[in-house]
C-alpha cells in the first residue's frame, strides 16, 4: 500500500468515508430508523474505503495491465496523457521505454498533484529520466506520428463537453505512429471514444474492469 500516487477524487473519498461513518455511528446509538441508517452508512463507508484502496493498492497494479495491453517495449516512444504523479509514465520508463508525460495538474482529480510529486516519485522508484510537459490533452504539443504508444488512465472523462473529449482523443491518435497502440482506461464516456476511433483504427479491443472503483473499461485501438 502506498500514497505516493495520490488519492483519486480525494473530496469524494473523504466525504463518503466521513458520512458513512457518521450514519453508521448514529444508527448504532439506536436513533430512529437505525437499521436503514446503518445499512446506508455502511454502504457509503464501503464505497469510500474501496476508492481509497483503489488509489493506494489497485491502481499500482492496474498500470501494468494498461501497459501490457499497450504492448510497450524497451526503446519505444511512449506518451502518458494526464500523467498526474507519474503512475503510468514511471512504470513505462522502468520497462525501458523513452517516456514523455503531459498534464495540467488538477488537485481535484488527485491529491497532491503536481510536478514536485512527479519528480519525487521518479527519485523514489529510481526510474530513468522522463520528459514532463505542462499542457492540455486537447492540444498536444507534439509532431504527427511521434509515439509508438499513447496511454491514459481515468483522465479523458474529466474534460468538459463531448467536443473537448473528442478533440483530446483525436490528438492522441494524431501523435501515434502507424502500427502504434492507443490505450485509454476510463470510468465514463468510453462509448464516445470507441465511436471516434472505430473509423480510424485497424482494430479495436475493449476490456471491462471490475476491480476498480468505479468499474471501468479499457479501449485498445491499433493504428493502420
Amino acid at each position: 500500500m502506498t500514497l505516493r500516487y495520490g488519492i483519486d477524487a480525494p473530496f469524494w473519498v473523504g466525504t463518503l468515508i466521513t458520512v458513512g461513518f457518521v450514519f453508521s455511528l448514529i444508527s448504532l446509538m439506536g436513533l430512529p430508523h437505525s437499521i436503514g441508517g446503518l445499512f446506508f452508512g455502511l454502504f457509503l463507508l464501503c464505497m469510500g474505503l474501496w476508492m481509497f484502496f483503489y488509489s493506494t493498492v489497485i491502481k499500482i497494479k492496474h498500470r501494468y495491465v494498461i501497459l501490457q495491453l499497450a504492448e510497450v517495449r524497451a526503446g519505444e516512444e511512449v506518451l502518458d496523457v494526464g500523467t498526474g504523479r507519474g503512475l503510468l509514465a514511471i512504470a513505462a520508463a522502468k520497462l525501458g521505454c523513452n517516456v514523455t508525460a503531459i498534464d495540467h495538474w488538477s488537485q481535484w482529480d488527485i491529491s497532491g498533484n503536481g510536478r514536485e510529486a512527479f519528480f519525487k516519485n521518479i527519485e523514489i522508484e529510481n526510474a530513468p529520466p522522463i520528459e514532463l510537459i505542462d499542457g492540455d490533452a486537447r492540444e498536444l504539443p507534439f509532431a504527427d506520428e511521434r509515439f509508438d504508444a499513447v496511454v491514459s488512465n481515468f483522465v479523458i472523462h474529466n474534460i468538459k463537453g463531448a467536443k473537448g473529449r473528442e478533440q483530446a482523443v483525436r490528438e492522441m491518435w494524431r501523435v501515434l505512429r502507424p502500427n502504434g497502440r492507443l490505450v485509454i482506461s476510463d470510468m465514463q464516456r468510453v462509448s464516445e471514444y470507441i465511436e471516434i476511433l472505430t473509423p480510424l483504427a485497424s482494430r479495436i479491443e475493449t476490456k471491462k474492469v471490475f476491480y476498480t472503483f468505479p468499474f471501468s473499461q479499457i479501449v485498445v485501438a491499433y493504428k493502420k
